[in-house]
């Protein structure tokens, strides 16, 4: 019996980066102050071999990322679901609260979000999402997966693993 090969493809480049506020909820009611990270992106896919013999080609899937780490840099990233943080434009400004607490930030320096929290997970699930997105026009359906890790401390990874 011969073993079915698999395939992978991963990109992991300097470029991949973005640096971005949050602030984040745990321990159910304990909320972070604003602070800052220099994260890091790789990307992997799954698939079979095409025509070329490859899975997808690199260039695409780099660009795809590229895309997507550019449009998070330099911004604050607020959650749009979170239960008790809620996030609302006021007069062009994006007012934040939780609880006793209030951030006022210039619109065009933020991003909504469609997470509960703003982890490494998170951030990684939409960032898979979106690189899906613009891909699949090229990619096709015969991907598998796509698997995104976001690095928000040099050596702290939140991954997530979607099917494609």
């Amino acid at each position: 019996m011969t073993a079915t090969a698999s395939y992978r493809v991963e990109v992991c480049k300097e470029a991949f980066v973005f640096s971005a506020a949050h602030f984040i909820t745990f321990a159910g009611d304990i909320c972070e102050r604003l602070h800052g990270h220099n994260y890091g992106v790789k990307v992997a896919v799954e698939g079979p071999l095409d025509a070329n013999q490859y899975v997808v080609d690199f260039i695409a899937l780099r660009d795809a990322v590229l895309h997507e780490t550019m449009q998070l840099d330099h911004h604050v990233l607020l959650p749009r679901d979170h239960a008790e943080i809620s996030v609302r434009e006021e007069q062009g400004e994006i007012v934040a609260r939780f609880r006793e607490r209030r951030w006022v930030f210039p619109k065009e320096d933020c991003i909504v979000l469609p997470v509960v929290n703003t982890t490494a997970e998170e951030l990684a699930r939409v960032i898979a999402q979106r690189v899906c997105e613009q891909t699949r026009s090229k990619f096709g359906n015969a991907i598998s997966m796509i698997e995104v890790g976001v690095d928000e401390n040099h050596g702290q990874w939140g991954v997530c693993r979607l099917p494609w």
